[in-house]
């Protein structure tokens, strides 16, 4: 799990869009020709795309999360330090 794309939600927003797009022209074709089946999966092919891209923003926002808690702890650490020196 090194890969850097399972630790930003780039790869699962993308892999959501195309699952979603997949999944309505499966659900469209079904309709026009009248295949519940293939209309059902390309429905659940919808949803699974949308829990996707929702893991994805998820991913993202925690990313994000731990950025601004990392940039503060740096700002504080800066200051324990100059603090020390100054004394």
């Amino acid at each position: 799990m090194n890969n850097a794309s399972h630790h930003n939600g780039s790869f699962d927003k993308t892999r959501g869009h195309t699952n979603e797009t997949l999944g309505k022209v499966k659900e469209k074709i079904g309709a026009a020709i009248g295949d519940r089946e293939l209309e059902a999966k390309g429905q659940a092919q919808i949803a699974e795309g949308k829990a996707q891209r929702a893991k994805g923003e998820l991913k993202d926002a925690v990313d994000e999360a731990v950025d601004k808690v990392k940039a503060g702890l740096e700002v504080v650490a800066d200051r324990v330090k100059d603090a020390f020196d100054k004394h």
